[in-house]
């Protein structure tokens, strides 16, 4: 999603974060990725799901039926 930003930062216990920004939300923290792969990962499937995902926030593969 192109008004998605991540950035993925170093903690003080040699862990990871991932910072997310998305334009309309707060920014968000995912934290405890043991390596800076794990982050990149977690990243790259965040915006799979993002992608996949209807403008009305339906998750991917689910239909809405009206009545």
């Amino acid at each position: 999603m192109a008004d998605s930003t991540y950035r993925i930062v170093r903690q003080p216990d040699d862990t990871f974060a991932v910072e997310i920004k998305r334009i309309g939300a707060l920014p968000q923290t995912a934290a405890g990725f043991e390596t800076e792969a794990a982050a990149q990962g977690w990243i790259a499937r965040d915006r799979r799901l993002l992608a996949g995902s209807d403008p009305y926030g339906r998750p991917a593969g689910r239909r809405w039926h009206g009545t």
